[in-house]
């Protein structure tokens, strides 16, 4: 049977390849990928450690040190996925001034106020009257 630190160590080293990988095609920024960096090496720590960790969980009144680990993984992914909430909204505020500056410059550039539509077809059901 292959120990679990094998097994954890094999996984660790796997992401961090991915990670480095990913952020040598600039599909994940530094700070992120130093993150999950970090988490792989605190798993590879956590997975030799256990015996810490036993102990850990005792001391704290939890049944089993593997429980502990998960709990601390649950509100690390609630952190992680708070923290992009944030900015998927700074994104979206973003986005909305962009587009309102891009109304504000197109609407400067026609001079009159009113951009240029196509002409609409005879076939467009927005065009029906009623």
């Amino acid at each position: 049977m292959i120990g679990v630190g094998l097994i954890v160590l094999v996984l660790a080293a796997v992401m961090v390849v991915a990670v480095i990988e990913a952020v040598r095609r600039r599909r994940l920024s530094e700070g992120w990928a130093l993150l999950w960096i970090t988490v792989a090496v605190a798993a590879v720590v956590l997975a030799m450690a256990r015996p810490l960790v036993d102990r850990l969980a005792t001391r704290l009144d939890v049944a089993y040190g593997t429980s502990l680990v998960f709990a601390i993984g649950i509100v690390f992914l609630v952190v992680v996925c708070i923290n992009l909430s944030m900015q998927v909204s700074r994104l979206n505020q973003r986005v909305e001034r962009l587009a309102q500056e891009l109304a504000l410059a197109t609407e400067q550039r026609t001079g009159d106020g009113i951009a240029e539509q196509a002409p609409e077809s005879p076939d467009d059901p927005g065009s029906s009257p009623g």
